[in-house]
């Protein structure tokens, strides 16, 4: 478009200069015409100095036209800069837990056993602590999990998962109750994942075992973003 603006300029210039340059005929012939003499050096020395000048408004087209095309290629390489380093940035984003995110992955939904004793029986039955929790995480990020949440609660690099009496805190965002039913999101390559949950020694580690486990694989889960509020008050980059 500006390449065609450049020409629609240098057409303009060229009618501009050709009207002058017919002016100047007819100026010429109508001085001949009322007998005023022109010396003929003068005329062709105005010839010359109209086509120079047509000639160096042309060169200074050029030369706007290329810087034109000069600030636009970088403001483009500007538009690409700007893009990678708002992509880059929502990568942090998601990753920080300050988005929400969706796709594929699975879903882990865990439920106390009824103890064969009923409610009277003699029996006790081992509840999840910080540690079977934990173990469970860990397992899906080192399957490449991308994003993992517990009960809605997104899992950041800042999220603690500790045993608080009765209850499980996950970070500030909230605490799970290990008598009912916990549902772990996890999104990354649905068939990794799954090979690591039922991976021995993950579903079935320490008091999971008093747990039934549903595991479900998923194209499409969402994860919420945090409500963790994220500090970062000693860290800084190493310049």
């Amino acid at each position: 478009m500006n390449r065609a603006v450049s020409q629609v300029v240098v057409a303009a210039v060229c009618a501009l200069l050709g009207f002058l340059l017919t002016y100047q005929f007819k100026e010429l012939n109508s001085a001949n015409s009322g007998n005023i003499d022109y010396n003929s050096s003068d005329i062709l020395s105005e010839i010359e100095n109209l086509k120079k000048e047509k000639e160096d408004l042309q060169k200074n087209n050029e030369i706007l036209s290329e810087e034109l095309k000069q600030l636009e290629d970088a403001a483009a390489k500007e538009g690409e800069v700007e893009g990678e380093i708002k992509k880059q940035l929502d990568n942090a984003r998601m990753q920080l837990g300050l988005l929400d995110v969706k796709g594929p992955g699975l879903v882990v939904t865990l439920a106390l056993k009824n103890s064969v004793f009923g409610t009277n029986g003699t029996q006790n039955v081992n509840t999840v602590s910080e540690e079977e929790i934990v173990n469970l995480i860990n397992s899906l990020w080192y399957a490449g999990a991308e994003a993992i949440s517990i009960n809605e609660m997104r899992i950041t690099p800042q999220t603690g998962i500790k045993t608080a009496g009765s209850s499980i805190s996950i970070g500030s965002a909230g605490r799970i109750d290990p008598n009912s039913e916990i549902t772990i999101k996890a999104i990354g390559d649905k068939n990794k994942l799954n090979l690591a949950v039922n991976f021995p020694g993950v579903l079935d580690y320490g008091a999971l075992k008093s747990y039934s486990s549903d595991v479900k694989q998923s194209d499409d889960i969402t994860i919420v973003k945090t409500t963790q509020s994220l500090r970062y008050e000693y860290i800084k980059p190493v310049q």
